[in-house]
């Protein structure tokens, strides 16, 4: 399902959002409400289906439900699915962007680690990071990733969770192991303006920057916030909702989003013009005539610190697409059309 803003001239920008266990593309883009944040900042919204409405992410098999249904080759499918938008003019490939919840989240961050130079920035909202990262999360480049996570989730424990089968870190852990990969300085904390207080949670962000190539990490911590992406803008929340906890309402997921994002990608800076050689300096001329002037030359765990409180910054689809078995990487798209409008 691919989301083009009336007034929103392609190739664009592009967030590709995934998401969660069970959901439809249509179901998770009336919940997520990310069509504000791009009529409003003038990006196109992708809404891609897993194979089986799950993705096969990057937790141990057993700790996922992939390990029911038929496994479908999703890196293959969401890769082909980014250069399919870009070859097709619709997305800006230097601006393709990865988010997604839960299901959706774990394979953003599966994407990071195996994918990091094909989308610009990274969002995982509601999952951390499987333990297994710490030694197989190898990405080519420095990953700028958000995180978005309540204290009270009872789906994804923000504090992780252990299992014989697997297990996977806090919140914060998460956003430290990519701190570390990434080079980053000390991270600092700010707590973010209540502008809900009926709703039962606050926010914080903790964030990292001095990190390498210029990528930074962060995490928003809703405190007692549920298994639940936050909203300031109008939904249609899943049957499901009201049993998965508390809903923030003092951010908004689809402007965090893009606030963190929009910041990376873009085409890279040109390169300073190369000094012409010197030239030697040239004989007086012997016929009277005035020489030439010579010609011109142009010549381990990042520590955290505090910050002072701050107020957060604040089109119709084409039918779903989804994943393609385990097709190679050049052709996973074939069994899925994607239209824009």
């Amino acid at each position: 399902m691919v989301v083009t803003p009336d007034g929103v001239t392609t190739p664009a920008p592009t967030v590709i959002a995934l998401h969660g266990a069970a959901q439809t593309p249509e179901s998770f883009r009336a919940y997520f409400g990310l069509d504000a944040a791009a009529a409003k900042h003038g990006f196109v919204a992708v809404y891609p289906e897993g194979e089986g409405r799950t993705w096969n992410d990057g937790r141990p098999a057993a700790m996922r439900l992939k390990m029911m249904l038929r496994p479908g080759d999703d890196v293959a499918f969401l890769v082909a699915l980014a250069r399919r938008l870009a070859a097709d003019g619709i997305a800006d490939p230097n601006r393709i962007y990865l988010t997604g919840i839960s299901n959706g989240g774990f394979m953003v961050q599966r994407m990071a680690c195996e994918y990091s130079e094909l989308f610009a920035a990274y969002s995982a909202i509601m999952s951390t990071a499987p333990a297994n990262y710490k030694e197989e999360c190898q990405p080519s480049k420095p990953v700028s990733i958000q995180f978005i996570h309540g204290t009270a989730d009872s789906v994804i424990g923000y504090n992780g969770f252990w299992t014989p089968l697997g297990s996977t870190l806090s919140a914060p852990d998460s956003a430290r192991l990519y701190a570390a990969l990434d080079g980053c300085g000390p991270a600092t904390s700010t707590k973010l303006a209540d502008l809900a207080p009926e709703d039962g949670t606050t926010a914080e962000l903790r964030r990292w920057e001095g990190c390498r190539d210029g990528s930074a990490v962060e995490l928003i911590t809703i405190e007692r916030g549920g298994h639940q992406s936050p909203a300031m803008v109008e939904t249609k929340p899943d049957l499901a909702t009201p049993f998965l906890g508390l809903r923030s309402h003092d951010i908004d997921a689809g402007e965090e989003v893009w606030r963190f994002m929009s910041v990376f990608g873009g085409l890279p800076a040109p390169a300073a013009p190369a000094a012409p050689p010197r030239k030697p300096k040239p004989k007086p001329a012997t016929s009277g005539a005035a020489a030439k002037p010579p010609a011109p030359t142009d010549g381990s765990k990042p520590s955290e610190t505090k910050s002072p409180t701050a107020k957060p910054q604040g089109a119709s689809a084409a039918p779903p697409a989804t994943s393609a078995g385990a097709a190679a990487a050049s052709g996973a798209t074939g069994q899925r059309g994607i239209s824009a409008q």
